[in-house]
């Protein structure tokens, strides 16, 4: 039962709520559905590790993980599709807060920077990892490279998160200080990224005034 609206973005929450099937629809959700950035998806990774070394998830870690990738992989599908039919006219929207013409300027920027690594290091940034396959059909990048690229990230971000999760989950201070551990996770991968987002804002107010 749900005592706050809020406990459903709780990982524990979420795993204790619906088990594997709800893990793998809320990995889906935050790859390849835009309403997926709400989401917790680098602790809830984390945590579905320790779960799964106490026994609560009954499965193997590597099948929990397996499982996990398969979800991001096909949440990867979605959004770059979704990205390549719809996503033009998302960001041609002139008063949408997340869709602007820009971005896409932005994204190809990146792409050419970072090449389609960003697809692989994109995973274990929120945001990034939300908007990157959708991006990518956007650019219209090739399907056959995406789908590459793609299949390393959705391998590589549960191995690292539910490996890390299920061997460290053993320790009896993890255990004891588990939430707080959750809170440095989000703070250490949402952090740059804020950072970025205030820094330009000012350098945007400092270029008008």
């Amino acid at each position: 039962m749900l005592e706050h609206f809020s406990d459903l973005f709780n990982p524990k929450t979420i795993i204790h709520l619906g088990g594997m099937g709800l893990l793998m629809a809320v990995v889906f959700a935050e790859t390849g559905l835009m309403v997926g950035i709400i989401f917790p998806g680098d602790s809830l990774l984390f945590t579905a590790g320790l779960l799964t070394s106490v026994g609560v998830l009954q499965l193997p870690f590597y099948a929990v993980a397996g499982l996990i990738a398969l979800a991001a992989f096909l949440g990867d599908q979605s959004g770059y599709w979704i990205g390549w039919r719809a996503g033009k006219a998302l960001f041609q929207r002139p008063k949408s807060f997340f869709f602007r013409p820009e971005y896409i300027q932005l994204t190809r920027e990146y792409y050419q920077k970072y090449g389609a690594g960003i697809l692989i290091l994109g995973k274990f940034l929120p945001i990034v990892r939300t908007f990157a396959p959708l991006l990518a059909g956007v650019i219209e990048m090739t399907y056959r490279h995406f789908l590459i690229v793609s299949l390393i990230g959705a391998v590589a971000w549960p191995s690292v998160l539910v490996t890390a999760g299920y061997f460290l989950g053993n320790i009896p201070w993890v255990q004891t200080y588990y939430e707080w551990i959750i809170v440095g996770m989000v703070v250490v991968t949402t952090g740059p990224i804020i950072w970025r987002i205030i820094r330009e804002s000012r350098q945007k107010v400092q270029i008008s005034s």
